[in-house]
């Protein structure tokens, strides 16, 4: 598996993280957003969009912390 992020703004409660957990061949297999500023964590087990768009824009991320966030209550 592969891991990426990328920040985006969220008006009225800052900056957001998204991440994506991907295969190989970078086919989207769960993403997650997280709001650091309010604790949010929106989780989406079975994504819409499959196939990641500009790769080349998004951050590697680590295994450990997308599990960290996806496994958080």
């Amino acid at each position: 598996m592969q891991y990426f992020r990328a920040s985006q703004p969220i008006p009225g409660k800052g900056d957001a993280w998204v991440y994506y957990e991907c295969t190989d061949d970078q086919k989207i297999v769960r993403q997650l957003t997280y709001i650091p500023a309010t604790g949010e964590i929106d989780r989406v087990p079975d994504p819409i969009v499959k196939k990641l768009y500009k790769p080349e824009w998004l951050e590697p991320a680590t295994q450990e912390d997308f599990c960290k966030l996806w496994d958080t209550k």
